[in-house]
């Protein structure tokens, strides 16, 4: 399959196994490279090592849940918008192309591989959001669409950010000061 997907394909071909777990993925980026002279654009549902030919590295991304969800969720949740329409779950993925680089596109990366989980979820989130105030849905958060209009983007980034959790915990253990620093 793989050698017929290489030998009918002008551009490289897109080889995206996404059976769970790694036993059950339909190839292995070292296969997928392989039948294809090393041309293949490939993700998986499960991770597996880059891949080198002629010691060029070529990306084996993992493509799952991890970018496009959390950024939807956390604009449409946040700006209340109360619905997530089409349109928003596109500009989603439309947000995550715009934070690839020309690295990541080097290596065939079809994810930013270098991005910040943070930094990727609060592009997307903006980007959602303004999506969904350009369809005309009335957001419920004032507060976000305030600093949409005011702001513009970057403003709106802020206010995104500023309520993200971040963890921060406490020692579980009391240590007197001076004592296990």
């Amino acid at each position: 399959v793989l050698q017929t997907m290489n030998e009918y394909c002008e551009t490289p071909p897109i080889i995206f196994p996404l059976s769970n777990p790694t036993s059950r993925s339909e190839c292995t980026a070292e296969q997928a490279q392989s039948c294809t002279g090393g041309r293949a654009i490939f993700a998986s549902g499960s991770p597996f090592p880059d891949y080198s030919v002629d010691g060029n590295v070529i990306s084996s991304s993992q493509c799952n849940n991890r970018y496009i969800f959390p950024g939807l969720a956390l604009g449409s949740a946040l700006g209340q918008t109360g619905v997530v329409t089409n349109a928003m779950i596109n500009k989603a993925a439309e947000a995550l192309v715009e934070l690839i680089n020309d690295d990541d596109l080097k290596r065939r990366a079809t994810f930013p591989e270098k991005a910040d989980i943070r930094e990727i979820s609060c592009h997307l989130a903006a980007r959602v959001f303004e999506q969904a105030v350009e369809e005309g849905i009335k957001p419920a958060n004032k507060d976000m669409l305030q600093a949409l209009q005011e702001g513009g983007n970057q403003s709106l980034k802020d206010y995104i950010y500023s309520k993200m959790w971040y963890p921060d915990y406490r020692p579980l253990v009391y240590l007197p000061p001076g004592k296990g620093e």
